[in-house]
């Protein structure tokens, strides 16, 4: 009968080893360990519960864990306990036994002790206590497991479990009834990979900007042209993908922007607009032909690329000032991330349809009413006849329109000169703005499509 508790104890073990096999069915069930104080299968729930704390949810190779496990009597006589602790893996991944070591220190002592390992092929079962040195626990008592577990340099990464297993005998009870099993176990945890993940370098970028943007542009009116010009500077072949990106103090609706762009067959073809969630009042129109391979440019080094655009905006457009900037993000090679560019800022103002020209008839006024003092603020400009046109207004007389018909907060606003802008400024762009604009999407959706890149 003296080895009766540690065959219980292995068997115990072997049996939570064994749950921990099955676990190769998926790691998850890891993450749901017996509670403490219960028991395995239908046994009694144990009157000592176990508690284990200090264990980290991830463990790197080449170091050790301390923790604590604490084992209290929650009966009112007393128990005799035997502890061993067992760690599971899933099959095939996680730490061999092998790569592990395991020390402690009984309760009330500081000296650590190797713990007796048996090697098992779902992690390792170690046990603490001999038959002749187990635990008697008063009513209430507490007995505190300090515990180290350590990790070789080359322990395999995984999901792994672990606990302190506690074999309870209550002396009071006949043989068949008196054994009972509680474990305190850690939570869930992972071994880390040894070999550190490399940090991808971001490609290289061609330099962006945009030339002959206009101060001012009349709502309803025909297109202006622009262009963006991109100058590959980096030293070695690019695949560029570019969006401009309209920028203002409050919303832009896109179905208001006449956008389009010279594909590479001398077609004009619509840009393809989009909005950014994090920058509601950012708008973008990206260069998408419907040609996967043509939408993705082929820069070579040392190389320059000149797009012909043309703007205009619904005469339903909002009157307001506006920025526009030309960003490209650049498709990423082996150990690269995407990288962004962008041009500096132009700035310009969308104007009002220009008033209809003529002098109203004068009105009488009543003969006992003094006639008003007129407002200046109101008075029509005067716009000579040799600047009326039948089509697109002159750049003078959009200037006068913008004076004239455009919000306080419009007309305050400096206009930007026609050679693309008063402002020099680089858009600050990042990864996740680059990727919210589109441009990460169209890079990712275009990689396997290699050297076939049209070069437009």
């Amino acid at each position: 009968m003296r080895n009766q508790p540690r065959r219980i104890l292995a068997a115990a073990a072997t049996a939570a080893l064994v749950s921990g096999v099955a676990l190769a069915s998926g790691p998850a069930a890891l993450a749901a360990p017996t509670p403490a104080g219960t028991t395995q299968g239908t046994q009694a729930t144990s009157p000592v519960t176990v508690t284990t704390s200090a264990f980290p949810a991830a463990v790197k190779p080449g170091t050790s864990v301390e923790f604590t496990s604490t084992l209290k009597n929650t009966a009112d006589h007393q128990m005799d306990v035997t502890t061993a602790f067992s760690l599971s893996t899933v099959r095939g991944s996680g730490p061999r036994p092998s790569q592990l070591k395991l020390e402690y220190q009984r309760p009330g002592s500081t000296q650590w002790q190797d713990a007796r390992a048996t090697t098992t092929d779902a992690g390792g079962f170690w046990e603490l206590d001999e038959f002749a040195t187990q635990l008697h626990l008063a009513a209430g008592a507490e007995a505190t497991y300090r515990l180290r577990l350590s990790f070789t340099a080359d322990a395999a990464p995984g999901p792994a479990s672990a606990g302190l297993l506690a074999m309870v005998s209550d002396p009071t009870l006949p043989p068949e009834q008196r054994i009972t099993q509680a474990w305190g176990t850690t939570p869930f945890f992972t071994v880390e990979s040894g070999t550190p993940t490399p940090v991808p370098t971001p490609a290289a970028t061609a330099d962006v900007r945009l030339g002959g943007v206009p101060a001012v542009f009349t709502a309803g009116a025909a297109a202006k042209p622009l262009k963006l010009v991109l100058t590959n500077n980096s030293g070695k072949d690019l695949r560029i993908v570019p969006v401009l990106v309209f920028q203002g103090q409050t919303v832009l609706p896109s179905e208001t922007v006449r956008f389009e762009f010279q594909g590479p067959n001398g077609n004009w073809v619509e840009g393809t607009p989009g909005g950014d969630s994090d920058h509601p009042t950012w708008q973008y129109q990206a260069l998408r032909t419907g040609d996967k391979d043509s939408e993705v440019i082929t820069l070579p080094k040392g190389g320059t690329r000149t797009i012909n655009l043309r703007l205009a905006f619904t005469k339903d457009a909002p009157a307001l000032a506006e920025s526009l900037v030309a960003v490209v993000g650049t498709q990423p090679g082996a150990g690269e991330s995407v990288a962004e560019a962008s041009s500096p800022k132009a700035d310009f103002n969308i104007v009002g349809p220009a008033a209809p020209t003529g002098t109203p008839a004068p009105t009488t006024p009543a003969a006992d009413t003094a006639p008003a003092a007129p407002d200046p603020s109101t008075a029509p400009v005067a716009v000579p006849a040799a600047q009326v046109t039948t089509g697109a207004p002159s750049p003078a007389a959009e200037t006068a329109q913008s004076a004239a018909g455009a919000p306080a907060a419009v007309t305050a606003t400096r206009l930007a000169s026609t050679g693309g802008g008063s402002s020099s400024a680089p858009m600050a762009i990042t990864g996740a703005t680059a990727i919210a604009l589109g441009i990460g999407t169209l890079l990712v959706a275009r990689r396997r499509n290699g050297a076939q890149g049209a070069r437009n």
